[in-house]
C-alpha cells in the first residue's frame, strides 16, 4: 500500500510507503490527512488508520528535475504539440529538437529542457531539421527546465480525484 503526498497547490509531491506516511501524519503538524484506507495497524495500546492521501498544508518547493527524457518533455508540455496546439496521444506524440541536432557540436548539447518540446509528427516531419523561423512556425510557448513535477499514471482509485493524469499503467516520478 502507498500513500499520495499533494503539495499545498494539490500538485503530486511524492508517493511513500502507507506505513511512512502514517509516521509522517503523526509527527508532522504540516500534514494534514485527507483520504484513509479501510486498514488499521494496531500497536499494543493503539490502532491508527493508514492514510493513503496526505497535503502539505505549506507549500513545499520541488526541486529541479535535471532528468531529461521525452516522457518529461510530453508531461511537461502537458501532450500538446507546441506548434499546432494538437492534443497528442502515443501515436501521434514526438520531441522536437527546436534548434536542429545539425546545428550544435554534438548531439548531448541539443538534449536540453529549452530545446525540446512536444511536437505532433506533422509538425515534426514539416520542420525537419529547420528552425522554427526558417521553417515560418512559431512556438506556443519557449520551452524551460520544469520544476519537479511528478506523474502518477496508476495507484489506488481514490488517488483518482487529486490526480487527473492516472491511467491504469505505472507509477512514476
Amino acid at each position: 500500500m502507498k500513500t499520495l503526498i499533494l503539495n499545498i497547490d494539490f500538485s503530486p509531491l511524492s508517493i511513500v510507503s502507507a506505513n511512512r506516511g502514517l509516521v509522517l501524519s503523526l509527527n508532522n503538524p504540516a500534514i494534514k490527512v485527507l483520504e484513509y484506507y479501510n486498514e488499521v495497524v494496531k500497536s499494543e495500546s493503539d490502532s491508527f488508520e493508514l492514510p493513503c492521501v496526505l497535503l502539505y498544508e505549506k507549500y513545499v518547493r520541488p526541486p529541479v528535475r535535471k532528468t531529461i527524457s521525452k516522457k518529461y518533455v510530453l508531461v511537461r508540455d502537458k501532450m500538446i504539440c507546441q506548434y499546432c496546439g494538437l492534443h497528442l496521444d502515443n501515436k501521434t506524440a514526438s520531441v522536437d529538437h527546436v534548434i536542429p541536432i545539425s546545428k550544435f557540436k554534438n548531439k548531448s548539447d541539443s538534449n536540453s529542457w529549452d530545446n525540446l518540446v512536444a511536437c505532433c509528427k506533422k509538425c515534426n516531419t514539416k520542420k525537419g531539421g529547420r528552425t522554427p523561423e526558417e521553417a515560418l512556425m512559431t512556438l506556443m510557448a519557449k520551452p524551460k527546465s520544469p520544476r519537479g513535477f511528478m506523474t502518477v499514471v496508476k495507484g489506488p482509485d481514490i488517488w483518482r480525484k487529486y490526480v487527473s493524469t492516472m491511467q491504469d499503467t505505472e507509477l512514476a516520478d
